[in-house]
């Protein structure tokens, strides 16, 4: 019996060490998934950052005899074809991707201003009708986020709404309508700044006789140049001013 008792206790401790064996080694697991996700979001951020300034040119010929000729060649179409002002000193690299295997490769471009990069995507419809085209530069990831979001931007245009793809995300676009039918603050707050003291008369009528007395007087004053000044100004003023005794008067 005794000894029966021990097997218990031993085989009791054995569950409890095996217990806190399995729970440490999911809680180490969960850290280190979540150490690796934090990694990662980092690694995205940075990533986001390095191709926050390029664009990427398609269809540009494979003519070029080393970094100097691609630049130049990457410059013509900007200034020339689509006409944008672009010095030298404004690109910061420039440089092909992939392996050469016969097929015209795509030309990374690093602009050193947002505002250019900005500008050169918005006349990208000015290379309609060439060969050559610019996108861009996005993560792996977002590029198939993008992807599978492309059935869903095609519906959402079908049934009339206004939306765009920006970055992983389906943007809709704000119109005048929809502004109008969901009024926010700043809109009711012009709507009340807008409307005069007989108007709100006639479609309230219930402002009492002393708000619209106060209304009245406050938007009829008149200003003169004494309301500017200070008191002791004005004590300074009236005793200055002359004053006309009878006795002169009569002199005179």
């Amino acid at each position: 019996m005794i000894e029966f008792q021990l097997r218990l206790k031993v085989f009791g401790v054995s569950l409890i060490y095996c217990y806190c064996i399995v729970r440490n080694t999911i809680v180490n697991e969960k850290k280190k998934e979540t150490k690796i996700e934090q990694q990662q979001k980092t690694i995205d951020i940075l990533d986001k950052q390095l191709r926050r300034k390029n664009v990427i040119f398609f269809g540009i010929e494979e003519k070029e005899k080393g970094y100097e000729s691609l630049l130049s060649i990457v410059l013509d179409i900007i200034n020339n074809q689509m006409e944008i002002p672009c010095q030298k000193w404004e690109i910061e690299h420039a440089n092909r991707i992939g392996k050469n295997t016969g097929k015209i490769r795509p030309v990374v471009v690093t602009i050193t201003t947002t505002s250019r990069k900005i500008e050169i995507l918005k006349k990208k419809k000015s290379l309609d009708g060439t060969n050559i085209y610019l996108k861009e530069d996005f993560p792996p990831n977002v590029l198939q986020k993008r992807k599978e979001l492309q059935e869903d931007l095609k519906r959402e245009r079908e049934s009339g709404k206004r939306v765009i793809l920006r970055y992983d995300k389906i943007v809709t676009l704000k119109t005048r309508e929809s502004e109008i039918r969901t009024p926010t603050k700043r809109n009711i707050n012009k709507r009340l700044m807008s409307i005069s003291p007989e108007e709100a008369v006639k479609e309230t009528g219930t402002e009492s006789n002393n708000e619209i007395t106060k209304q009245v007087t406050k938007r009829n004053k008149s200003q003169t140049i004494t309301s500017f000044l200070r008191p002791s100004q004005l004590n300074l003023n009236e005793r200055a001013a002359p004053t006309l005794n009878v006795k002169d008067t009569l002199k005179n």
